[in-house]
């Protein structure tokens, strides 16, 4: 009974183990991610700001040539075309780096579910050991405390085996102890008729 209590305490040790650690994973993997879109958010949004500073400048930039050149030759031309590249520039820089914190953010995204679900897995098959073990433990238990009348009655069968097999020997023994007897009476009669003979 008490390799049975062990065992079962074991097992349940291990059990709760196992679902603190599928907990923690859990919960880690949930804040990490949590934590990446938020630094994605962040990011993303100071890249905005930062575009729409560099547009507010360019557009500022237009406007005192606007003012500055009336006449609008080549040179304003050029400006404006420039100016148009620049915010264009910008632009795509800004995309870039949208895609690229985006791509990252879903790379580590995708590596973290991976340990999750590896973990999940492992932490499964220890589950599924413990309660092998408990219901294990449980069916020994319910089987030392309620007999099956099979067990019963194999019981009794040997009980009687060997009360019989004792029986026998006992029986064998004593044939065997009252026939030396009756050999040594018999011996010692013919002795006693042969001594009275002479």
């Amino acid at each position: 009974m008490a390799k049975y209590t062990d065992t079962v305490s074991e097992a349940t040790e291990e059990l709760s183990e196992s679902v603190r650690e599928v907990n923690k994973a859990i919960a880690d993997s949930v804040v990490a991610a949590q934590e990446r879109t938020w630094r994605f958010a962040q990011g993303v949004f100071e890249n905005e700001v930062e575009l729409l500073k560099d547009h507010a400048e360019g557009t500022r930039i237009v406007m005192e040539k606007l003012v500055e050149e009336p006449a609008k030759g080549p040179a304003f031309f050029q400006s404006m075309a420039e100016s148009a590249i620049a915010a264009q520039e910008r632009n795509v820089r800004f995309v870039q780096s949208f895609i690229e914190d985006g791509t990252e953010v879903l790379r580590s995204q995708v590596e973290d579910t991976r340990t999750l679900l590896q973990t999940l897995t492992e932490e499964s098959h220890k589950q599924r050991e413990a309660l092998g073990v408990l219901v294990r433990g449980m069916w020994d238990a319910y089987r030392g405390l309620f007999p099956s009348p099979m067990r019963l009655y194999e019981r009794a069968m040997e009980t009687a085996e060997s009360l019989t097999s004792q029986g026998v020997e006992t029986a064998q023994k004593m044939a065997r102890q009252g026939t030396k007897a009756t050999e040594k009476a018999v011996h010692h009669e013919k002795e006693a008729v042969h001594s009275v003979a002479k």
